[in-house]
């Protein structure tokens, strides 16, 4: 068998919402060579939404005749996740997909390492890597979308928790985007960002969201900061919807670096 017929080992990240999945293969020169965006329609239980996202992968892995092999798969999920167990423990996206054994679910279509992450961690391990926060140790990011989100970067770590819930943002109301962001809403909001970046001391304070959202509340935000945490800029995310992409694909280069490293010391 010559090296041409050996099947050409690719990363795999995977970006899903409640309605779109994105996923992007990247060889190991880093070049991007396949890429593939899709609309979700309703995924009502675990065999349903293994069937569309394992089938997407396998399906790229084909294209074109080519022979792949994944090294390692890294899903950026919408919700709470339990990493250590591979569960989109709670949804921000489709409610049936609470309790979601993303990990599992993959593995039994596909043989490779995967991890599941939070897509907002993953989105600020993206804009940490090549996007707003490139270059500092600090920084929080934070989801307008929704009920409002945040992920912090803190010395270098993106932070977790005891209960990997840091970042969640309970006091505060689900953002309807059809309704600006004004009165006492926007007092809430900006007092909660406030408060939060105050206490981690970020570099840049990053804010994804409807442009009308994020318009109200970036200036007032920034004028806040400048009394309570001098010197943190609010700022938007720097690569859009691919932020969460490419945090995915640096945690499957951590995966299977790791697990590389493993097999080479057993």
């Amino acid at each position: 068998m010559t090296s041409e017929d050996l099947p050409e080992p690719v990363l795999v990240a995977v970006d899903f919402t409640a309605t779109a999945l994105r996923i992007v293969l990247v060889d190991s020169d880093g070049e991007v060579i396949e890429r593939d965006t899709v609309d979700l329609g309703p995924l009502p239980n675990e065999a349903a939404w293994a069937w569309e996202v394992g089938g997407r992968i396998a399906t790229a892995f084909a294209r074109e005749g080519q022979k792949r092999w994944a090294q390692a798969i890294a899903i950026a999920c919408p919700g709470l996740v339990d990493p250590v167990a591979g569960i989109l423990v709670e949804s921000n996206g489709q409610t049936e997909w609470d309790g979601l054994h993303v990990v599992d679910a993959i593995r039994r279509h596909i043989d490779a390492p995967v991890v599941a992450l939070n897509r907002v961690q993953a989105a600020l391990r993206g804009e940490w890597s090549a996007g707003a926060a490139d270059g500092t140790m600090d920084a929080l990011y934070v989801s307008l979308r929704g009920i409002p989100q945040a992920a912090v970067l803190s010395n270098g770590r993106i932070l977790a928790g005891a209960g990997n819930r840091a970042g969640s943002l309970p006091a505060l109301p689900e953002l309807d985007p059809s309704l600006p962001l004004e009165g006492d809403v926007l007092e809430q909001v900006t007092g909660v960002l406030a408060d939060l970046a105050a206490l981690v001391d970020p570099v840049v304070v990053i804010l994804d969201g409807e442009d009308a959202h994020v318009n109200a509340l970036g200036p007032v935000l920034q004028g806040v900061l400048d009394e309570v945490a001098p010197g943190a800029r609010v700022v938007r995310p720097a690569l859009g919807d691919g932020g969460a992409l490419l945090g995915a694909l640096r945690a499957a280069e951590t995966l299977a670096y790791e697990g590389d490293r493993t097999e080479r010391l057993e």
